[in-house]
């Protein structure tokens, strides 16, 4: 916990976590302004809105951030500081991991949760397809898991990376090369079958399917995707030779 708290100390003061929060929170309350000034649309579809920008919005500043976050903290030998006061690989590795998905967990909280309350508080929370519990509380935190294990695909390729610039390339070039498959896949008649089987599919699915069903295997396919990055990622980090 000591380490968590320490990680998440030298993490608020990056710039780089300000500029990027700025930027989603800019963003989605420029998109959504109309919105939520003059309504139009419901609290829930404006939830949903929020949603689906959000994931748009993430492909290109959470690579930025997992570059400059991750990769940076190579360069200013923030990492290897942390294994040289005594703390094993393992667990420096999944504090930076921890750190990198609250990041993204605050982010959705000031860009999607609190412009989606007030839109909840003005205009109701009404859901035409079943009730609030399940398409609301239920679907946002399984939504940003689903999110969380999209972006982890930058955690470890900034791994990877030796310089913070060229990680930033490598994940844009990733994430939206990622997306465009997905997109592709989709329109196949076998599409769905494959996709419910990635994070990356499921980011989509939990938009039209949150039955119990699809619930438990949307959080069973991305924990396991996580759990897969985080080895990886450790395989890595375990033969880095610390300077």
């Amino acid at each position: 916990m000591n380490l968590y708290k320490w990680e998440m100390k030298q993490m608020f003061r990056t710039k780089v976590f300000w500029f990027i929060g700025g930027a989603f929170i800019f963003l989605m309350y420029l998109l959504h302004s109309e919105d939520l000034i003059k309504g139009g649309v419901g609290g829930y579809e404006l939830f949903l809105n929020l949603c689906r920008d959000f994931r748009s919005a993430s492909l290109f500043f959470t690579g930025i951030f997992a570059g400059l976050h991750i990769t940076g903290a190579f360069d200013d030998r923030r990492m290897q500081a942390a294994v040289m006061a005594g703390n094993s690989r393992a667990k420096v590795l999944l504090t930076k991991f921890a750190s990198f998905a609250s990041a993204i967990a605050l982010y959705f909280a000031t860009s999607v949760l609190l412009p989606a309350t007030i839109g909840f508080i003005r205009f109701g929370t009404v859901c035409e397809d079943g009730s609030f519990l399940r398409n609301v509380v239920a679907r946002a935190p399984l939504y940003l898991l689903t999110e969380i294990a999209v972006c982890s695909i930058c955690f470890i390729i900034s791994m990877l990376c030796k310089k913070p610039g060229i990680a930033v390339i490598v994940n844009m070039v990733t994430t939206l090369t990622a997306s465009l498959a997905v997109q592709f896949i989709a329109l196949k008649p076998w599409g769905e079958n494959v996709l419910q089987y990635l994070p990356h599919g499921q980011n989509a699915i939990v938009f039209s399917d949150m039955s119990n069903k699809n619930c438990v295997l949307a959080l069973g396919v991305c924990i396991a995707f996580i759990a897969l990055v985080i080895m990886g990622s450790y395989a890595k980090f375990r033969k880095e030779e610390l300077k």
